[in-house]
Formats: structure tokens, sequence, C-alpha cells
């Protein structure tokens, strides 16, 4: 069977056409990304404290969401992420290995069925939203998670991990690569990132890996951009809404 890798090679000029036309996501995907790397200039880690303030009151509260969060995302079951968006199917055919991702909140559409099964976070979200989008991961032992980028520089990503083994030595199971250099993230402790910069990740332990992520609208970017960005949050929320994806994103 070939792999991914060797089928994008075997692609011919008019099947690249297809892909990357206007008419696909691709291609507004990269005007995007060159619109905002023009105007936004910034290291691929920033301080949380700086970029997301609100965290502390996630951290205060760590306890108590780390607790109902776990109970969900331990059960098994929680949907696929490449079931949910087919456009994350690339990242599941690397390796075959299941991504689950409960839904919390996608670019402003929120999914009212899964915030209930955690009322911290739903409390949390109901008085922020400026987290444009939410949601619980769960990285499968050995799970290996292609170099690739994000599409919208207009939030900033931030990881809280909630059930991570520590290896010592400052190494933990939330093993990110991000603009060429290693991060190791322990439980308890928010991490505050661009997604758009080159990264990848792999979960080397037997256990499954828990971390919530979210997105955080930028509050530094141009007037211009923000009112682009909101633009772009709106037509994401249609699009949620046409594919009926609070269904999709249920647990299973």
């Amino acid at each position: 069977m070939s792999s991914p890798t060797a089928k994008r090679k075997q692609r011919n000029p008019i099947q690249r056409v297809i892909r990357w036309g206007p008419w696909h996501y691709r291609f507004w995907r990269e005007i995007a990304r060159w619109c905002y790397e023009q105007s936004l200039h910034n290291p691929a880690v920033v301080a949380a404290d700086d970029g997301f303030p609100a965290h502390r009151q996630l951290l205060e509260s760590y306890k108590q969401i780390r607790q109902e969060t776990l109970e969900v995302a331990l059960s098994g079951r929680l949907p696929a992420n490449h079931e949910i968006m087919q456009q994350q199917r690339t990242l599941y055919e690397f390796d075959r290995k299941v991504w689950g991702m409960l839904p919390l909140r996608g670019y402003g559409y929120n999914y009212p069925a899964n915030q209930a099964l955690i009322p911290s976070l739903r409390n949390f979200l109901q008085h922020h939203p400026d987290v444009v989008s939410a949601a619980v991961s769960l990285f499968p032992p050995g799970k290996v998670l292609r170099p690739h980028k994000g599409p919208f520089k207009g939030v900033w990503r931030y990881h809280l991990p909630l059930y991570v083994e520590n290896f010592g030595d400052g190494r933990s199971s939330c093993e990110l690569m991000i603009d060429g250099q290693n991060y190791y993230l322990k439980e308890g402790e928010g991490f505050l990132w661009d997604d758009t910069f080159l990264h990848s990740a792999i979960n080397r332990s037997n256990q499954p890996r828990v971390v919530l992520l979210f997105d955080v609208f930028r509050k530094d970017q141009p007037i211009w951009l923000i009112g682009m960005s909101w633009i772009f949050l709106w037509v994401a929320q249609i699009w949620q809404h046409v594919q009926n994806m609070r269904q999709r994103a249920g647990l299973q």
C-alpha cells in the first residue's frame, strides 16, 4: 500500500490544480495566511500571561476542570477528529491512529451538549467570548502528528495538559516541536503559541495524552485585520452549521 507521501508525489499537474484551485479551501487558506504574515510578526511561543491573561482563571480551577474533563475524555467515547472534519483526514492517515477530539466551541460556534458535560469549562467559556475555539484532545499512545501549519494567524493556540506522563529530565509525553524547537508540556502548566509556525507532535508513552486546546482571539491585530478575522470566524460558523457538525461531534 502506498504511503500518503507517495500519493502526493504521484499527483499530476491537473490533480494539483483541482486540489489548490479557488474552489477549494486550501487556496483561500494560503491567501489568508499571506495577509496575516505581512502584518503580524511574533515569535512562535509567547507568554500566556501576556497573550491570554484569563488563563489564570483556568489554573485556579484546574483540579475541578481536570476531574470533569477526564471523566469524559477517558470514557472511550470521544469522536475521531478526522470524522468530525474531513480536512483533518491526512493527519489520521499518516499513522492510522485515531486522534480523539471533543469540540466545545469552534471559531465562535458553540457545542452546547458537549459543554454541558464539563460544567466548569462551560462557565468559563460563557464569560470569555474571546476564546473562539475550545476542545478536549485525546492523543493515543504512539500517535504522531506530522509537521504542518495552522490556517489562521488571528488567534493564539493555548494548551493546558490534563493527563500527561512525566518521563523526568524535563521530558514528558506531551511533546511538541515548534519552529524547529522541542517543548515538553506538563500537567497544569499553560502554554501559548502561534500554530501557523511549522509544528508536529508525538506521544511516546503507553498511555493516552489529554490536553485542552483553546484558540484565543489576538488583540494585537491592526483594525483592518480584526475585521478580516471576524469575517473568517463568521464563515466558519456558517460552515459548521451547514455541515451539521454538532451531530457528528457528540460522544459516541
